[in-house]
């Protein structure tokens, strides 16, 4: 990609589900464009992940060893197709689809039992189709009051505007009253921070909210 805009890396997506189909899970680290700092960690792509029923799993920061896996796939596809770097973009790209080929269809990998990637992989059921409807209808528990989130990121609340988060715009989110006063904010089943009656600021967000982000013995 030429750089890692939300519209880019939104496109290149919607290529990869329309020919394999929708993932239940996409874990990612905290960078752009998957990540953000603002409410839940979640940037536009994953806020659209989520409207489409895909889950966001991020790994704590700092520790890549969480997704050891696919780092030490990168390890191998640098070593092996970026040493020189290409002089161009498109010849990059070229060196980048001759790898893949070989790691996925022609290598076996003892991981596999000596099978390539492509031996044991199969696509998802879950079909996604470009310029149709594919988000999926979150519904919020009783006693969560709904909100959907303005253009400039906030909602009205207590009859205050109160700020929830930019990648959150137009989307609809769940409040579930805690106690007098304190509430907290979900979109669907993430948990994206607290809300307080007299915090006119806003949303508070969750330390270490991808490690807690769920409601806890709730059906959805």
């Amino acid at each position: 990609m030429a750089d890692q805009s939300y519209e880019g890396a939104r496109g290149a997506f919607e290529g990869v589900f329309e020919e394999y189909g929708l993932p239940e899970i996409i874990r990612s680290d905290n960078g752009g464009p998957f990540a953000s700092r603002g409410a839940g960690g979640l940037s536009r792509l994953s806020v659209w992940w989520v409207l489409l029923g895909i889950k966001p799993e991020f790994i704590a920061k700092g520790h890549p060893e969480q997704n050891g896996v696919h780092e030490r796939m990168h390890l191998t596809l640098k070593k092996e197709a970026t040493i020189p770097a290409s002089k161009d973009l498109r010849g990059q790209q070229r060196r980048f689809d001759r790898w893949r080929e070989e790691f996925n269809e022609k290598r076996p990998h003892e991981a596999l039992d000596m099978k390539t990637p492509s031996q044991k992989y199969s696509c998802s059921s879950r079909r996604y189709e470009r310029g149709v409807n594919n988000k999926k209808q979150i519904n919020y528990p009783d006693g969560y009051e709904v909100r959907r989130v303005r253009t400039n990121g906030e909602i009205k609340w207590r009859g205050r505007r109160r700020f929830i988060g930019d990648a959150l715009k137009g989307v609809l989110i769940g409040i579930k009253k805690v106690e007098d006063g304190h509430n907290q904010v979900y979109l669907d089943s993430i948990l994206l921070g607290d809300l307080y009656d007299i915090d006119y600021k806003g949303l508070r967000q969750m330390v270490g909210v991808h490690e807690s982000n769920a409601r806890k013995g709730e059906k959805v």
